[in-house]
Parts: C-alpha cells; sequence; structure tokens
C-alpha cells in the first residue's frame, strides 16, 4: 500500500524545497486526500467507501471525523480511524473546535494551551497519527466577534503542538480570499511560516451554485468583476504571491462533489450516475474540469488535496474505466497524464474553465 507514496518521494525528492524538515519533504508536492467513511449515516442516499479501498494514489490520508471541545474532550470514530491507519499511510486528522473560531478564543492563551496540547499528543502517539490540520482559525458567517488573541496565541499553540513527535506534521488551513490571506491580523505568517508544513488553501466552495455560470463552485480562470463574476484559482494565486505566505508550503484544495444551487443536502458523483440527483439545479464538474484543476497544480508546482474522496463515483456507477474517476482525472492532470472521459459522469460543461 505505501510503493505508491515511495515512488514518489523516490522521483521527485531531488527537487523538493529543503526548508521543510526532511521527514515532511515529500508532503509539500503529494497528494492528499480527505476521508470521513460512513457517509450514509449523514445522508443515507450516500454509499460509504471502506478504507480499504481508497485508491492507491493517495498519499496522505485526512480523516476528518474528529472534534474536541473547551475541556479537551476528543470527539471520534475510532474503530473506522483505526481502518484508515492500517493502510499504512500518513494519517493526518483535521483539528477542529466544536464551535469553530469562537471556540479558539476561549482555549488559547499567550502562551497557548499545555493541557489541550497533551491530549492532542497522546491521542496521536496511541492512534499512530502524523499531524494535525488546524482548521477555523478565520472569522466565519457564524461568529460575529473578531478576536485579535487569536492570531498571536495559535503561534505558542503550535510550538507546543509541534513537539508530539519527530517531524510532526502540521498544517493549517487557509481562506483564500485576499482580505484574509493579505492581512497580518488574521495570519501572522512571517512566524507561521517557520512552524508549519504545509497550508491548506480552500479554493473549494469560493461562490455559490449556478450552473448558468460554471458547473463546480469554483472555477480556474479569473472572471471579470460584475454580475457573472466568479472567485477563481488564478485569482487566489494572485493574492498568494501578493501576501507573506510561503510559496514552498502550499496546497491547493480542488473539490469533487455534485452540488445543488437550492439545497445543502450533501450529494455524490454515484448520484449523478443512478439519476437521483437533479442535474438541471445543480452544479456538475466533468472529468475534463477535475483533470484542468489538477494540471493547474501541477503548473503552480503546490501540492493538491482532494476534497471529498467519499462524493466521487466510489463504485463506479457510471459504468466508467475505473471506480474514483473524478480523482483519476485530477491525479492524471497533476501527474502530466491524459483525460479519462466517461459518458455517464460528464453530465455539464460551462465555458468559463
Amino acid at each position: 500500500m505505501i510503493l505508491c507514496l515511495l515512488f514518489f518521494c523516490l522521483f521527485v525528492g531531488s527537487t523538493i524545497t529543503t526548508t521543510v524538515a526532511t521527514g515532511n519533504e515529500c508532503i509539500l508536492k503529494s497528494v492528499m486526500c480527505y476521508y470521513a467513511g460512513d457517509m450514509s449515516q449523514l445522508n443515507p442516499e450516500l454509499q460509504d467507501v471502506d478504507p480499504k479501498e481508497i485508491p492507491c494514489e493517495c498519499e496522505l490520508l485526512i480523516y476528518t471525523r474528529f472534534s474536541i471541545d473547551l475541556s479537551s474532550n476528543v470527539k471520534v470514530n475510532l474503530e473506522l480511524l483505526k481502518l484508515v491507519t492500517d493502510l499504512n499511510k500518513p494519517v493526518i486528522v483535521t483539528l477542529a473546535r466544536d464551535n469553530g473560531y469562537s471556540d479558539w478564543g476561549q482555549v488559547l492563551g499567550p502562551d497557548g494551551n499545555k493541557n489541550d496540547v497533551e491530549v492532542l499528543c497522546a491521542f496521536a502517539t496511541q492512534n499512530n497519527i502524523a499531524g494535525y490540520l488546524i482548521e477555523g482559525l478565520t472569522i466565519n458567517y457564524m461568529d460575529f466577534t473578531f478576536n485579535p488573541n487569536i492570531v498571536k496565541n495559535i503561534i505558542p499553540y503550535i510550538k507546543q503542538l509541534s513537539k508530539c513527535k519527530p517531524d510532526f506534521i502540521i498544517g493549517v488551513s487557509i481562506e483564500a480570499h485576499g482580505s484574509t490571506l493579505k492581512n497580518p491580523c488574521v495570519y501572522n505568517f512571517p512566524e507561521l511560516n517557520d512552524l508549519v508544513t504545509f497550508y491548506e488553501i480552500r479554493t473549494y466552495c469560493l461562490n455559490p451554485c449556478n450552473p448558468t455560470l460554471y458547473n463546480g463552485l469554483t472555477p480556474i480562470k479569473m472572471s471579470e468583476h460584475g454580475a457573472e463574476y466568479l472567485f477563481g484559482m488564478e485569482e487566489v494565486a494572485l493574492f498568494i504571491k501578493d501576501s507573506q505566505i510561503s510559496p514552498t508550503k502550499i496546497v491547493y484544495d480542488i473539490e469533487i462533489a455534485p452540488t445543488e444551487s437550492e439545497s445543502s443536502k450533501l450529494n455524490s458523483y454515484s448520484l449523478v450516475c443512478n439519476g437521483v440527483f437533479n442535474i438541471t439545479g445543480g452544479c456538475v464538474q466533468n472529468t475534463k474540469n477535475l483533470y484542468n484543476k489538477g494540471k493547474f497544480a501541477l503548473e503552480q508546482g503546490t501540492g493538491i488535496i482532494v476534497k471529498t474522496l467519499d462524493f466521487d463515483d466510489v463504485k463506479n456507477d457510471c459504468g466508467c474505466d475505473s471506480t474514483f474517476i473524478g480523482f483519476k482525472n485530477i491525479i492524471a492532470g497533476f501527474r502530466g497524464g491524459s483525460q479519462t472521459p466517461c459518458e455517464k459522469f460528464d453530465v455539464q460543461s460551462s465555458k468559463l474553465e
């Protein structure tokens, strides 16, 4: 199971930046995959993905069924997590607070939070966790009060967390908008750059679903500001260049989920293939869209995070060349391969890429 990762490290090892700890060099340009599992609990129409079915091309797995409350009590499906870590691939866990940004404001102090970190380090050691991806450090629509202490106090917290194990992986999830990327009151990149292994650039769900403009949520190309404006990945890349974030630690999210324009219901390509998803009222990226996004990351010289595997055509209900055909096309673009179209998967298109 680890041959894919070993081959990749050997193949690109001489070209990766040396500013990251040696044990984490391969992380920066690897294929990371979000995995949730047990999706039928959230929507009975969705199909569950057995961890053993996760494609070999996923070189690092990000397990999302984890949260921690204000008292440092962990909530996690340990049984499912064990199945994931048994794959013998690096596994990191999304470090999300129960109430997001507001909880971080209460948890963090000038000296970080020793007790919280001790709980997280013990959990990582006991469960073969290679690191954490820290989420929720920016204000969202549910949080109406900006907390200037979070940007300061997250620094000692990450310093404490990074000492859990040798070469412990620390990722930080970054909102892709210029108002946050370039704001030193939100992200202290001059200090974070020396502490963080990678930055997850949240280039998914940047726009609401509008199939008349684009058959997804985040296009690649820039568009003119106006009534038909959509925030795209090229524009994000420009914001990154104008910020103080380390360009060598960038990892782009690539979304892989059909979305309804009038609903927050979770959907998958399996539902599209089986005729359950309402195509006329939703946004469905095709194999070309996904291939081009993988190619975009390749051209940018970054890593990728596929978000989320569970929403692909996981059982090949579309009758494509293989299961996970959306994911496979992202990888083809990212690795310099060829697009593999699939008629039942490619049900929408748009002029905007």
